[in-house]
């Protein structure tokens, strides 16, 4: 998800991001001790990531979903947040079959098509989610 441009110029400042991730159940354990181990690297390599947690969403005999809920200071902290090479490998990590689907991601932030259309190319349309919001508002700087 690396891209060496810089996200275009936004209204809002924080963001928020949701990514659903599906996990085999029998790899539940290994996927816990890796999800410290990120939230770990992250807090120690991310200053513009605001908050960073994972949550247990449901659960059944063979698949387990999580969230992470991730607060960024601005656009550039996402950027950072994917430019991040702890974080590509962890990525990478979670595609040797741990995942049980591809993780589903929802952006919430005050963009406008252009900035929509950056960011759903760098994830691609399949897996990425703007949210779209009954009522809200959001930081402007």
């Amino acid at each position: 998800m690396s891209n060496n441009n810089q996200p275009p110029a936004t209204s809002s400042a924080i963001l928020a991001l949701e990514a659903f991730e599906h996990v085999h159940t029998e790899r539940t354990a290994e996927y816990e001790v890796m999800g410290q181990d990120i939230d770990d690297r992250v807090r120690e390599t991310e200053p513009g990531m605001l908050v960073h947690a994972l949550t247990k969403i449901s659960s059944s005999e063979t698949e387990t979903t999580y969230r992470w809920l991730e607060v960024f200071e601005n656009p550039k902290a996402l950027q950072a947040h994917l430019d991040n090479p702890h974080v590509q490998n962890h990525i990478a990590k979670l595609g040797n079959g741990i995942l049980s689907s591809p993780t589903e991601i929802v952006i919430y932030a005050d963009w406008d098509d252009q900035q929509k259309a950056y960011w759903t190319e760098l994830f691609g349309a399949d897996n990425l989610e703007f949210a779209p919001l009954k009522s809200g508002f959001f930081l402007k700087r």
